[in-house]
């Protein structure tokens, strides 16, 4: 074994009096090793929050839409003339609605789509409830909130009225009577209570011309969607997607992780300050042996590299034991799902966790990093000893 590595052991976890264990030197590896294994589980968790909702917004969202900007702007020509270059494009609008029950309404953003079906198999296992049956005629996908105001069921009907066409002529709101096909739920209010999807068909009989409104939606985010980019002029048409509308929520999740690392990474801090007091304390019962070892001929260089490797070893054991605790809680989770989660807000039936190995290497990194800079104090402070003055020190 390497006489630095011999020396740092020995002096680290060995008191002189009756070759008693170091306490000190133990408790500050512990400290290292929970806040390494709560800063990585944390992390997770924060990562697994962050998947369920982008998850969410990709389902609920359309990938791509383009919405009109100039009287020029024509959906159905621009969809012709992106099929001819390759790309698929369907129809695509919004338009605020107001939908009825027997007793009672609300004004909900309508996102009229081409095919209702596709949509509905796009939301997975969002689908809270719906019709055992194909619907008998023009159908409403309703959210689980919205539902539970307006007491409504799969089967049910409604009432849409669009009270942006009224005109001179005609003072009443267009209103089509539609069945409730099916009921959503992704655990966002913003998102269960003020949107209903119905198609064009239906918008039709309440919202007069609605291909004029009509927008191209485009669900291929890869190489269709950057060729849409391209080939659609931004003076006629607006583009946005899951991303751009939730800027704000993407960033308020990145800006939580940074801050929750930032605190939690306060631990391990705490631990390195512990290990600098062990280790000064370890240079003062040392003192009268760190004289012996300079007037045999160690420089202080030896003495400095022999505390900076005690710094090592609280660092490598500390954060292989917590990085070792923090994965395989972690990977237990994953596997049985035993840390249970709020009730309705995941769709997982435990708390969410997404392992990332960039996390594990920076929480590694990180905490490594903070116990050799610990030891540097100290290291400094054993280097200053005197050989004459510690030889005769007496304890």
């Amino acid at each position: 074994m390497n006489s630095y590595w011999f020396l740092a052991r020995r002096m680290l976890f060995w008191r002189q009096e009756g070759r008693k264990v170091n306490r000190s030197a133990i408790l500050s590896i512990v400290g290292v090793a929970v806040g390494s294994a709560v800063l990585i589980l944390s992390l997770s968790i924060l990562n697994g929050f962050e998947s369920e909702v982008i998850d969410a917004l990709m389902r609920f969202e359309q990938q791509e839409v383009y919405r009109p900007v100039s009287g020029s702007a024509d959906a159905e020509n621009a969809i012709k003339e992106l099929s001819e270059a390759g790309i698929t494009g369907q129809h695509y609008a919004e338009r605020k609605v107001v939908i009825q029950s027997d007793n009672e309404y609300r004004l909900v953003t309508a996102r009229i789509v081409q095919n209702l079906q596709e949509r509905k198999e796009k939301f997975g296992s969002a689908v809270l409830d719906e019709l055992p049956y194909p619907p008998l005629h023009q159908s409403v996908i309703i959210g689980s909130v919205l539902a539970d105001r307006l007491n409504l069921l799969p089967g049910d009907e409604v009432r849409l009225l669009s009270p942006l066409d009224i005109s001179i002529s005609n003072p009443n709101p267009p209103q089509h009577t539609v069945s409730v096909e099916a009921i959503y739920e992704f655990g966002m209010l913003d998102f269960d209570e003020a949107y209903i999807y119905i198609d064009f068909e239906t918008a039709a009989r309440i919202v007069p011309q609605i291909n004029k409104y009509s927008g191209i939606v485009i669900d291929d985010y890869g190489n269709s969607g950057k060729a849409a980019r391209n080939f659609l002029k931004p003076e006629q048409w607006q583009y946005s997607s899951w991303e751009t509308d939730h800027t704000d929520l993407l960033t308020a999740m990145k800006m939580e992780k940074i801050g929750s690392t930032i605190v939690l990474l306060l631990i391990i801090l705490v631990a390195s300050f512990n290990a600098t007091s062990t280790m000064v304390m370890s240079v003062m019962e040392k003192y009268r042996e760190i004289g012996i070892l300079r007037s045999m001929g160690a420089s202080r260089r030896f003495i400095k590299k022999v505390y900076l490797r005690q710094g090592m070893l609280i660092g490598m054991i500390g954060v292989a034991m917590g990085v070792g605790l923090g994965l395989a809680l972690i990977l237990s989770h994953l596997q049985f799902q035993f840390i249970p989660g709020p009730e309705g807000i995941y769709s997982d039936e435990g708390l969410p966790m997404d392992l990332r190995w960039i996390d594990v290497i920076v929480v590694m990194v990180g905490a490594f990093i903070m116990t050799i800079g610990a030891a540097w104090y100290p290291a400094r402070y054993a280097t200053s000893i005197l050989p004459a003055q510690a030889v005769n020190y007496e304890k």
